[in-house]
């Protein structure tokens, strides 16, 4: 990986995650809505259905939400993703309709250590406030003022280095 050019990903278990997440969504039914038994039983089905290794990745991410389900954060209605927030320095937002968009899977990531050690985050272009605009792969900057348009809304609590990711 490299901060000033581009990323590219293994497109093997990166894309067995995005998938199982988004057959995940879909199966469970709307994003924040509780599920009926039916519900349940559609997501198990799909959850069976994805390869051993992306059954593991899947059940991976339910023991960490089930340890501290307020991580998850459902911006679904307001952007289509949802927020997997550690209150740690990097979030990830997933598309619930990854086939939608070239933003399947958005990092941010807290830019105040990596200014501090140097990185002249003024060289990165600035984040457009209209989703779906991201080149993947490349590196974007939003500094706390206007519209992120992964959240909807103006974030003033930090700077973020941004990278999008298309799951092909």
């Amino acid at each position: 990986m490299r901060l000033n050019g581009t990323f590219t990903p293994g497109r093997g278990w990166r894309a067995i995650a995005v998938t199982s997440l988004a057959i995940l969504a879909t199966a469970a039914g709307a994003p924040g809505e509780t599920t009926p038994d039916k519900g349940r039983e559609q997501a198990c089905d799909a959850i069976q259905k994805l390869p051993a290794v992306a059954q593991a990745e899947v059940m991976a991410v339910a023991r960490i939400l089930a340890l501290k389900p307020a991580m998850a954060i459902d911006f679904a209605s307001k952007t289509g993703e949802m927020c997997l927030n550690t209150g740690g320095p990097v979030m990830a937002h997933y598309s619930t309709k990854p086939e939608d968009t070239g933003e399947d899977i958005v990092y941010f990531i807290d830019a105040a250590p990596l200014v501090a050690k140097g990185l002249r985050l003024s060289e990165f272009p600035a984040i457009d406030p209209q989703r779906g605009t991201m080149k993947p792969g490349a590196w974007y900057r939003y500094d706390g003022k206007g519209t992120e348009p992964h959240h909807g809304m103006e974030m003033k609590d930090r700077t973020w280095l941004i990278v999008a990711i298309d799951v092909q």
